[in-house]
């Protein structure tokens, strides 16, 4: 391997052109879409049910992560989405992405 490749590899994880590939995704409908919400909810709570609290963790915060994605393209990104809060969205659905993830794997014993 040399530089050139792995320039070229690095370039493909350019900040516009992530975007670019989430919309062409259709991610920024993930968060209206009942089937996903049903099926990550389901997810989470047979995988809390059956004892796998770690899974269910990691399920929680995966599906935090994706949700906040989506309401954050479907807000839209850059200055004009920051100013109609974006900004909040992001903030926010991360920590209770985050509290949530926190409370599953370490606080929830029984």
């Amino acid at each position: 391997m040399n530089g050139e490749t792995i320039a070229d590899f690095f370039e493909k994880f350019r900040t516009d052109r992530l975007i670019e590939q989430l919309n062409a995704w259709n991610v920024g409908d993930l968060h209206s879409s009942p089937w996903f919400i049903g099926i990550f909810i389901a997810v989470i709570l047979i995988t809390y049910m059956i004892g796998w609290r770690a899974i269910s963790a990691v399920v929680a915060g995966l599906g935090g992560f994706i949700l906040t994605i989506s309401l954050t393209l479907a807000k839209g990104t850059g200055t004009e989405g920051l100013e109609g809060g974006g900004l909040y969205i992001i903030v926010i659905g991360g920590a209770v992405a985050v509290m949530l993830f926190i409370y599953l794997l370490f606080i929830k014993t029984e």
